[in-house]
């Protein structure tokens, strides 16, 4: 059966688009579930060092799991170009005048990492009202481990045992 994925009642297919009578919505073909089960959030694979490239409009299009591991991402390339940048400073402090392309390099690096902190720290308010100060694995498989027990979940509910006209109704109605 086809379910709506917000409340788990039943939906109508109306010429190529599903509606769910209860939330008043038309839904994409991508988000009607089965059976009353809840919509997977969990990406198919962690993001990877590339997607830190993506631009800000595209950033939003991911999942705040997604973001999360990006952010974690940025940080570190951030206390990286960080600790480059002292090197180089401290360099030219002792005299070394081959590194201010270096400093250069890294303040650019370090403002471009710092403004995409800020992007995914913001988009990840955004969602959940809050930014993690530190983003370990152990906090990242905390919330995988969460959203896995969420989505077990099925929306069903429990008809009870009443009787009508004589006969027990089933033990689970779907909506």
């Amino acid at each position: 059966m086809k379910t709506c994925p917000y409340c788990g009642s039943l939906v109508e297919l109306i010429c190529s688009q599903f509606q769910c009578n209860y939330c008043e919505l038309t839904l994409y073909p991508e988000d009607v579930q089965e059976d009353g089960d809840r919509k997977d959030f969990l990406p198919v694979s962690q993001p990877s060092y590339t997607e830190l490239r993506k631009s800000t409009s595209e950033l939003m299009e991911l999942t705040t799991i997604e973001l999360l591991y990006l952010l974690k991402f940025a940080r570190a390339e951030r206390r990286g170009i960080y600790a480059n940048r002292k090197v180089f400073i401290q360099a030219l402090k002792e005299g070394v005048e081959e590194c201010v392309e270096g400093i250069r390099y890294t303040f650019n690096e370090y403002e471009y990492w710092t403004r995409k902190c800020f992007v995914l720290e913001n988009l990840i308010r955004e969602r959940m009202g809050y930014i993690p100060e530190k983003i370990s694995d152990s906090y990242l498989d905390e919330i995988i481990t969460k959203m896995k027990e969420s989505q077990q979940k099925v929306m069903m509910i429990s008809a009870g045992k009443s009787i009508v006209a004589g006969q027990k109704l089933t033990d689970y109605k779907r909506t």
